[in-house]
């Protein structure tokens, strides 16, 4: 009789991706989250994904982050911008999460520090450009008020799928060669939005407005970020596939590095 092992030995190999997500406070005392559309995408594209909770222990943080191959970054609440060394401007703010901004901004920077592949979407593109020294506008509609495009399109609709602008790609980015095209059509959830770049970060995607949809990493093995959702979108649209599969074709590659490794101790 096969052993459970034996029988899933096979899945056993898939890279392990760390899926970071929301705590909100309810009725009934914390919850701990995370889309169900992020992990179907990490599955799709063959990861097995790990939640890590927000708790802002980071020694138990740092035991998750141990067992990944790889890092997404979620959308999700504002950040605190005391984070990033500024007041609450007096503009609109949605919940932040303390716990949350500890969690990741570590997780992030341990990231950058042992080359782990990364990918940030929506607030996970905020959170890694913050980590990296940059700043945020904390609200596009007050801070940037005749910018032209609604940010918050696929929001107002109830549809998170819903395409509202244009993105345009660098053609010599990285990014590029993964989509696979340098302009298409995206959703957009957000009111705030890269400001100020982080170090070491390099924008390769931009909004007709000008806004950064999209971030890179050029002296790492594989950190790109992007502000739209394509975890919402993989199912029909080619360049959002494209992206989760890169991804997790990235953190194969650290798995079968960690697995060498393990085999030569």
């Amino acid at each position: 009789m096969r052993s459970i092992e034996e029988n899933f030995s096979q899945e056993i190999k898939r890279p392990v991706i760390g899926i970071t997500g929301d705590v909100m406070e309810t009725s009934t005392g914390a919850r701990h989250s995370v889309r169900d559309s992020y992990v179907s995408a990490i599955i799709n594209a063959g990861g097995i994904p790990l939640f890590i909770p927000s708790t802002g222990d980071l020694e138990i943080a740092y035991a998750l982050y141990r067992m990944v191959d790889g890092l997404l970054f979620t959308g999700g609440v504002d950040i605190d911008p005391a984070v990033y060394g500024e007041p609450v401007a007096g503009t609109e703010m949605d919940d932040v999460s303390e716990a949350r901004d500890t969690t990741e901004v570590q997780l992030a920077r341990w990231a950058f520090s042992d080359d782990l592949p990364v990918l940030g979407i929506c607030r996970g593109q905020q959170l890694v450009n913050v980590a990296a020294g940059g700043t945020l506008y904390q609200d596009i509609p007050s801070d940037l008020p005749d910018n032209g495009v609604d940010h918050r399109g696929s929001t107002y609709t109830n549809d998170r799928g819903l395409y509202t602008h244009r993105v345009d790609i660098e053609p010599s980015c990285g990014l590029a060669g993964i989509f696979g095209e340098t302009e298409f059509l995206v959703n957009s959830l957000h009111h705030q939005g890269v400001k100020q770049v982080g170090e070491g970060l390099k924008v390769v995607g931009t909004a007709p407005d000008g806004m950064v949809e999209a971030l890179e990493g050029p002296g790492h093995r594989w950190l790109y970020t992007v502000q739209w959702h394509p975890e919402e979108l993989w199912r029909k649209q080619s360049a959002a596939s494209n992206l989760f599969k890169g991804f997790v074709e990235a953190a194969a590659q650290h798995f079968a590095q960690r697995e060498a490794a393990a085999v030569a101790v």
